[in-house]
């Protein structure tokens, strides 16, 4: 069960860090760019995106747990 827990706390770690890095990785070349870059990061995102990702985040979490208890059944019970 533990390596399981492991996994668990692996798949949610790895997707709270997607969830808040900047959305696009420009490396600068100039001045613009640099600027470009900073309002790309910085950008301010819609109210419906950002909940139709904790939407998504919420639901592959769920879908996590259940496969883990499948999982944990089925050695189990097999």
């Amino acid at each position: 069960m533990a390596p399981y827990l492991l996994l668990f706390f692996i798949f949610v770690t790895c997707g709270l860090v997607n969830m808040t890095r900047p959305r696009n990785s420009i490396r600068p070349v100039n001045e613009r760019d640099t600027e470009n870059a900073y309002k790309a990061a910085f950008k301010i995102e819609p109210r419906e995106t950002a909940e139709r990702r904790k939407l998504i985040s919420l639901l592959l979490v769920i879908a996590l747990l259940i496969d883990m208890l499948l999982i944990v059944w089925i050695v189990r019970f097999a």
